[in-house]
């Protein structure tokens, strides 16, 4: 299992997922998990799924939904077609990574907790309703660590 998170800590919000991994290596994490900073993603984490039995994903998601929303996705919401209205921030966008996994047969079963950003720009730091989401955030990702 690998949880991987992805974000850009100097924009604000988008650190969300470096934040989660970040907190869940401090706190410590079951034997055989591995705790990865993704940073911006791109097609870089093709690489770091690879070999992966299970892969959790954490990043901050575009979804209109209150900022501080948490949303979990897998299976066939995370397809092309249903993921690809812009639910991640970054460059070389979730949706076209896991399009080109699934091309290529490399893709692990995945699992996307993504929190819905306040503010994503140059700043240091979560946002206050962002930063309220994480603990029980947290406590999703080691929910379903014991799946």
């Amino acid at each position: 299992m690998r949880i991987i998170g992805i974000g850009n800590p100097l924009m604000g919000d988008d650190g969300i997922g470096i934040a989660a991994v970040a907190a869940l290596e401090k706190e410590g994490v079951p034997e055989g998990v591995d705790i990865i900073d993704g940073g911006t993603g791109g097609l870089t984490l093709l690489t770091l799924m690879e070999g992966a039995k299970r892969v959790i994903l954490v990043d901050a998601v575009e979804t209109g939904s209150p900022p501080g929303t948490i949303l979990r996705l897998a299976g066939e919401d995370l397809e092309p077609e249903t993921a690809a209205s812009s639910l991640s921030l970054h460059s070389g966008g979730l949706p076209e990574v896991l399009a080109l996994g699934r091309a290529l047969g490399t893709l692990p079963p995945l699992i996307l907790f993504g929190v819905q950003p306040h503010s994503v720009e140059v700043r240091l730091g979560l946002s206050d309703p962002v930063a309220a989401a994480l603990p029980p955030l947290l406590a999703l990702i080691r929910e379903e660590l014991k799946a």
